[in-house]
């Protein structure tokens, strides 16, 4: 008899699966870029997301705002899954009575970006220098005082990334990001 509720080895420790639950096999898997359109009502965010969390998805980012539509909301989720897993995913999500229209959107086929605040510890002497380096990568000051400099930055996740380590040396106190939110190129619409 075999055992259903088999186990993974992390770090040298078994962490225990459910049965009937699997990891999604990282063989094939890829980013994609949900876009859904939902009712803007009481509840709606709670059934999406309470799908996608049995559903297990694997989601990198998960934003949520109005969209041109009145009472409705879209919804941006990045997530790593095989297209097997997310064309099934999709599949389900659209039977849940709030979701209006959902897009899957391939990298090619998206414009994305990202917002970050990013405050860095700074004496009065270097925030020329941290604020210089913001610069370079599009950012610009939005509070400084005697002991920090805040900066914001919207675009990919990678230059945000590649932002924060740049100014690591310095002492990073804090980072808000956003998560991606993401559009069609072109003049296709959603």
């Amino acid at each position: 008899m075999t055992n259903l509720a088999a186990s993974t080895q992390i770090d040298g420790q078994e962490e225990p699966q459910r049965a009937g639950q699997q990891n999604v096999s990282q063989d094939g898997a890829r980013s994609h870029i949900l876009v859904l359109f939902a009712d803007d009502r009481h509840g709606a965010l709670d059934r999406i997301v309470g799908h996608l969390r049995r559903r297990r998805a694997n989601m990198q980012t998960f934003a949520i705002g109005q969209s041109e539509i009145p009472h409705v909301v879209r919804i941006t989720v990045v997530m790593e899954d095989s297209e097997v897993g997310v064309e099934q995913l999709v599949e389900q999500l659209r039977k849940i009575v709030d979701v209006r229209h959902i897009t899957n959107l391939s990298t090619d086929q998206a414009i994305t970006r990202e917002l970050a605040l990013i405050k860095v510890n700074s004496a009065a002497t270097r925030q020329h220098e941290i604020i210089e380096i913001g610069h370079l990568f599009g950012a610009h000051a939005v509070d400084v005082d005697l002991e920090t400099v805040t900066l914001e930055v919207s675009g990919s996740a990678e230059k945000v990334e590649k932002l924060v380590s740049q100014l690591q040396p310095y002492g990073i106190r804090e980072v808000a990001r956003t998560g991606c939110v993401a559009m069609m190129r072109g003049s296709g619409e959603m």
